[in-house]
């Protein structure tokens, strides 16, 4: 596997464990099984985590192959950059007008942003797991 499939694989992983968790924690807020204060400090927490997970492994992957992680991106690593982030763009694109359209709904503000959010999270995965594809299938 290559620097950037690897780098790929990390925030594919990190992405769908640690917003698995936080979404889960969002649904139990909205179901009224946990108070808001405990329930913004999980949130919060688990932010904290995927930003230091992301950090952790991407400097141990790149300790591990320095000088393929300070090789610039050849045509069709750049090429396979584009198509994943086009696919998540309209990805993220339909989401976000999903959630606008929650204020038809709900009307409350963090809801939606909850449901923004999860536009951008799956834009995300979706954008590494294309990004994984490309990579497997050797485009």
């Amino acid at each position: 596997m290559s620097f950037r499939e690897k780098s790929a694989w990390i925030s594919f992983v990190t992405i769908l464990l640690v917003f698995g968790a936080y979404f889960w924690n969002v649904a139990r807020i909205v179901g009224g099984n946990v108070g808001g204060h405990a329930g913004f400090v999980i949130s919060i927490s688990l932010i904290g985590a995927f930003i230091l997970l992301e950090i952790v492994l991407h400097i141990t992957l790149m300790l591990q192959s320095p000088e393929e992680a300070q090789a610039p991106k050849d045509e069709r690593e750049r090429l396979i950059e584009l198509k994943a982030t086009n696919v998540a763009f309209q990805v993220l694109m339909v989401g976000a007008l999903a959630g606008v359209g929650m204020m038809h709904i709900t009307r409350s503000v963090w809801v939606m942003g909850q449901h923004v959010l999860l536009a951008v999270v799956v834009a995300g995965l979706v954008r590494s797991g294309v990004q994984i594809l490309y990579f497997r299938r050797g485009v």
